[in-house]
């Protein structure tokens, strides 16, 4: 069977927990789908990540014209999937890495820093290492408009990111889709 040029790759992911600490999985993928969105102007990139070691699978999605920002989340192999999103933003983006807080969707949002080592898949990349808010699953699939996240640093500065609306619909969608098939 063929799972495509990723197959069999091996590394690690390290996330960073509500403590600070930060934990490193060793993975291998079995299969990444990897799904270019679009057509318009603005080309989607979503990759759904299927590692074997892995309980969870994996979606990642962003704009080929704003790649230093996008959306993550997961679904467990039983089909269960996350409540939340992340609304993530490279760390390389200035001042991003000093963020304290962040206001999305008329909330306050937790913030939080992310490594992932295993973040290119036939070519398309993700950044390695990310800042994130965690927004709720309800919330999102609520909005009909985009979504605006506001990321506010130690200083007092404030940074806005956009989801863009057919970012977002296509997002959600694979996540659909993934626990769709998974509680098959």
């Amino acid at each position: 069977r063929d799972d495509g040029p990723a197959a069999g790759r091996r590394g690690r992911i390290r996330v960073g927990d509500d403590a600070g600490d930060e934990h490193v999985v060793a993975v291998e993928v079995r299969r990444v789908i990897d799904h270019p969105l679009g057509g318009d102007p603005d080309p989607r990139a979503l990759q759904i990540r299927d590692f074997p070691a892995a309980s969870i699978i994996e979606i990642v999605a962003w704009s080929a014209a704003e790649p230093q920002y996008g959306l993550r989340t997961f679904v467990k192999r039983n089909g269960a999937a996350d409540r939340y999103h992340r609304l993530w933003v490279n760390s390389a983006y200035p001042a991003i890495g000093d963020a304290a807080k962040a206001l999305g969707l008329n909330r306050p949002l937790q913030v939080s820093s992310a490594r992932d080592d295993q973040n290119c898949v036939n070519g398309k990349c993700s950044p390695s290492a990310t800042v994130g808010a965690r927004v709720a699953d309800d919330p999102l699939r609520k909005a009909k408009e985009n979504v605006e996240v506001k990321f506010i640093t130690n200083s007092g500065a404030e940074i806005v990111f956009t989801a863009r609306r057919p970012l977002v619909d296509a997002y959600l969608a694979a996540v659909d889709s993934v626990i769709g098939a998974l509680k098959k």
